[in-house]
């Protein structure tokens, strides 16, 4: 019987601490967010800006708080989220001149988060397109050089891809199909890296 009377004051103290942490002004949810991040707990401040978004949608905080959380999970390469955050404010808050600037972030995620250079073609081929996608729309950007750069890394991990797959159909005696994948490898260039331990899960 002691212990029911223990547990019921710790129920009603625990859903009196969560009745302090909500309903609070825009301004209170942007410090605690700015705590968070300080403290680095991204968990923390990811529920906040909920919080923030949820009580004050049109507050002019949460322009402010969507970029500092893209570029906090970007930090800890957290990509799933900071790329979540960073279609959240191009769709909520960009502007025409921000635009060269926030695809090129959303191209380079893309490209950091391929990591496993023979298993995923049509992540390749998404990286191919965006780049050249990029380099339509932005021309002049300044962010071209690096474009390119991801473009062509892209491209030449995508003749490494290829290459390999020729060669798997030699081995099972497929000629028709490893002439359609047979690619020139550039010469001096050098295949993408691959962690020892992960080489044993590859061709």
């Amino acid at each position: 019987m002691r212990k029911i009377f223990f547990i019921i004051p710790l129920f009603f103290l625990a859903c009196s601490t969560k009745q302090e942490v909500s309903n609070l002004t825009a301004l209170s949810w942007h410090k605690k967010i700015q705590k968070d991040i300080a403290s680095y707990n991204l968990d923390a401040a990811d529920n906040d800006f909920m919080s923030l978004n949820a009580e004050h949608p049109t507050s002019i905080y949460l322009k402010r708080d969507t970029l500092i959380l893209f570029l906090a999970h970007l930090q800890i390469e957290d990509y799933e989220l900071a790329k979540f955050y960073l279609n959240q404010y191009k769709k909520q808050f960009a502007t025409s001149k921000e635009l060269p600037w926030i695809d090129y972030e959303l191209l380079k995620i893309s490209f950091l988060m391929y990591k496993n250079p023979y298993t995923n073609q049509d992540e390749l081929n998404y990286i191919i397109a965006q780049a050249k996608n990029y380099i339509n729309s932005y021309p002049n950007s300044k962010y071209i050089y690096q474009v390119n750069t991801i473009l062509q890394k892209a491209i030449l991990t995508k003749k490494y891809f290829n290459d390999k797959i020729s060669n798997l159909y030699k081995k099972l005696n497929k000629p028709k199909a490893a002439k359609l994948y047979k690619t020139k490898i550039p010469k001096n260039s050098k295949p993408p890296y691959i962690p020892w331990y992960k080489k044993i899960f590859y061709w």
